[in-house]
């Protein structure tokens, strides 16, 4: 523990106190002191009475251990059982190629028959979203027709499956294929009307088997993301499919009493799966749009916690949450509240020029801290969330000790596998540290931890930070070069500057291909080519020669 922050413990303090030597040691402490107190002054009952604290002592040691023990046997089998679950859940994806570009098929324009009456076909129309992926209409239709088999006199006598009314629809041109499993509604009915078919049992199931689709791919895709395996493939399904939920959610918000009850788990679970991409490219504009319009869904105010998780990422939690059951849910919300209240202090009192009052730092420490300390233990993601932050604002406040204390013991948390882009933020984070003490080649090293991570999970933001740490390091700093290129021989200063510039080059196209998720982010990277080009260096526009990689064994 640093010396300057002592009311943080470290959770190996813990681990060394009621580790098996530690035990053992104390419990034989205590009976050789309760010998030496017989021994030295008689049976006398004072003497006695000591003697007996000791023992039980050095039982309360033993128990206390004991207990300990099988607590953490208890977390090793919960983390094992979750991990299992989360393997399941993504086991069997079948993950997109990367995108071939093509011609865009035209989208035809919707005609309308007044006189056409098709409750089937009218289903799909009301429906939040008309453009369908094969999968979810096929899931749709079979929704409808086994609705309307049950509502039936005569079920027996169902003759059609989905497959084969898809294909009669598309025979009719009713839908018109966009591409390779992509389907829209090219002609609709004039009746029934909107009305009659929001109330029908056939329109609440075929929503009903459409937004759960969304939910279970969303769930499944954001679990993905942290799975080098399919990391990439989860990026690209985002890419592809986070405008159908975004429109999804959007349409269902405007139904109003329309939803059904039983429909919002769903809608939120697709919150979450959205809101969990958001974070991971930085898109905080989108996160907060979304979960505003997931606010206004009917029904949501019947779920406490969702509600209030749902308006704390919209910014319309106005107070601090209640507790309620169940107390770890109730406890989260509460420490995400102090993060995010520490956070938006930060943001909103920045030194801003002279006369302006400053961030006050210690506040923002002592926000964040609260926010840890308040987390579920089992919440791994955001007690690394929480400390990394804490962290920078210790390197804000020039605590180097206090912040590397902070990276440690986050890391410690990440160490069997959990929120492995968690841990490559700790060591992008531990590089910054490393470099402001001095020590040049452990930044290196921990940078390039860092991109090896961020570029197997296909975090392109924090694979534009990394870059960029390397990248200006390099600009100031060549003779480190050898460290990072791979080369039969020792690269010279300008060769060593010149692949920095590609570095950089890729690090700015990053941020600006990013820039409309992070508007205020900001992109030093020209400023250290235009400081290489002024030493007479033609600087790279692309990567020639990528860094070496440091994969980190707890990333996988």
């Amino acid at each position: 523990m640093s010396g300057d922050e002592p009311n943080t413990p470290r959770s190996s303090v813990w681990q060394g106190f009621l580790g098996t030597a530690s035990v053992v040691a104390y419990a034989l402490l205590f009976e050789l002191a309760r010998n030496l107190v017989l021994n030295s002054f008689g049976e006398s009952a004072a003497v006695k009475v000591a003697a007996g604290t000791l023992r039980w002592l050095s039982v309360l040691v033993v128990a206390v251990a004991a207990v300990y023990v099988g607590y953490r046997f208890l977390q090793r089998y919960r983390e094992k059982a979750r991990t299992a679950r989360e393997l399941a859940m993504i086991a069997d994806l079948i993950e997109p190629g990367p995108r071939v570009d093509v011609a865009p098929v035209p989208r035809p324009d919707r005609t309308t028959d007044e006189r056409w009456n098709d409750p089937l076909v009218a289903v799909l129309r009301d429906l939040p979203v008309n453009d369908f992926e094969t999968a979810a209409l096929l899931a749709v239709l079979a929704a409808i027709l086994e609705t309307e088999a049950r509502l039936s006199e005569a079920p027996e006598e169902r003759q059609f499956t989905a497959p084969t009314v898809l294909a009669r629809l598309v025979e009719r041109g009713v839908v018109v294929c966009l591409g390779v499993q992509r389907y829209c509604l090219s002609k609709e009915p004039g009746q029934p009307t909107k009305e009659e078919v929001l109330a029908g049992p056939q329109w609440r199931a075929a929503l009903t088997a459409l937004v759960r689709f969304y939910a279970d791919r969303a769930t499944r895709w954001v679990f993905a993301l942290d799975s080098v395996r399919f990391a990439a493939g989860a990026r690209r399904w985002f890419d592809a499919e986070e405008p159908v939920l975004r429109e999804l959610v959007s349409q269902c918000a405007l139904l109003g009493a329309a939803v059904p009850v039983n429909l919002v788990p769903e809608l939120v679970r697709i919150g979450d799966a959205l809101d969990g991409w958001y974070a991971r490219m930085g898109k905080r504009e989108h996160h907060r749009r979304v979960a505003a319009k997931l606010s206004r869904v009917s029904g949501l105010e019947n779920l406490v916690a969702q509600r209030d998780l749902v308006r704390m990422r919209a910014n319309l939690l106005r107070e601090r949450p209640r507790r309620y059951r169940p107390r770890n849910l109730s406890t989260s919300l509460a420490a995400r509240w102090e993060h995010r209240a520490a956070l938006r202090l930060l943001e909103r009192r920045r030194p801003l020029g002279r006369g302006r009052r400053g961030v006050d730092l210690a506040e923002v420490a002592a926000g964040l801290e609260a926010a840890w300390w308040a987390l579920p233990r089992e919440d791994v993601a955001g007690e690394v969330c929480a400390l990394i932050n804490l962290a920078v604002v210790h390197l804000r406040q020039g605590r180097l000790d206090a912040a590397q204390d902070r990276l440690e013991l986050a890391a410690s948390l990440t160490r069997t596998g959990r929120d492995p882009d968690g841990r490559a933020h700790i060591r992008e984070t531990m590089g910054v540290v490393w470099w402001a003490r001095g020590e040049f080649h452990r930044a290196l090293r921990s940078w390039q931890q860092a991109l090896t991570g961020y570029r197997a999970l296909a975090d392109d933001p924090g694979t534009a930070r990394c870059l960029q740490h390397l990248g200006s390091a390099m600009i100031v700093a060549p003779e480190y070069g050898a460290t990072l290129l791979a080369a039969d021989s020792t690269p010279t200063p300008e060769q060593v500057q010149r692949q920095a510039t590609g570095w950089l080059a890729e690090a700015h196209r990053l941020h600006r291909l990013h820039r409309l998720h992070r508007p205020d982010a900001e992109c030093h990277a020209q400023h250290y080519v235009a400081q290489a080009r002024s030493t007479g260096l033609v600087p790279l526009d692309h990567i020639d020669q990528w860094p070496l990689p440091l994969p980190d064994p707890a990333i996988r």
